[in-house]
């Protein structure tokens, strides 16, 4: 089975937006983040032209990943202006690794 990861981008506020449509997809499981950049909006209040962002990372496998990203996409419509960026990546080997409780 192939894996790819996507990657989204975007306005902390939005995130509403998407929370209850990746539960809807049946995402296997995310990771949210608290990142700071810029790319449309550059924050003129920073002296490097950084805002707050939230980064979503979810792996799965690759047509689930194509479905999502298709999805994630067409919720960008609604979101604050200057959305965000979605990535999809290839993953070369995805591994759950658990802790082994000795007895």
């Amino acid at each position: 089975m192939l894996f790819s990861k996507v990657v989204m981008i975007m306005n902390i506020s939005d995130y509403a937006l998407i929370g209850e449509e990746i539960k809807n997809l049946n995402v296997p499981g995310m990771s949210v983040s608290k990142v700071q950049g810029y790319g449309d909006y550059v924050n003129e209040f920073n002296s490097f032209g950084l805002c707050d962002s939230l980064k979503v990372e979810i792996y799965t496998d690759s047509i689930q990943a194509d479905i999502i990203a298709a999805k994630l996409s067409r919720l960008a419509n609604d979101m604050t202006e200057g959305g965000g960026v979605i990535a999809v990546e290839p993953v070369a080997a995805l591994m759950n690794v658990n802790k082994l409780v000795s007895q």
